[in-house]
């Protein structure tokens, strides 16, 4: 009984591990975005972004992947270029 009360506390822990590892990746995310966002829009261009698509994966929600969503906005352009 003991050991699946263990294994309980354990298994309530990788939600909030989850969590805490989407959130470290969406601040890295943020840093690299606003420090972006800082330069023109032909350096963004440049690195193959829009500043649309930042300010768009800034506003997604937590659980979604940015660098994912932009990769795919990315290929989309790519395709209609």
């Amino acid at each position: 009984m003991l050991a699946h009360r263990d294994n309980h506390r354990a298994s309530r822990l990788m939600p909030l591990s989850s969590w805490m590892e989407s959130y470290s990746r969406r601040q890295q995310f943020r840093r690299i975005a606003t420090t972006l966002l800082g330069e023109r829009d032909e350096i963004i261009c440049d690195l193959g972004y829009s500043r649309q698509e930042l300010v768009s994966a800034l506003k997604l929600p937590l659980r979604s992947d940015a660098l994912t969503y932009i990769e795919q906005r990315r290929s989309k352009r790519r395709l209609a270029d």
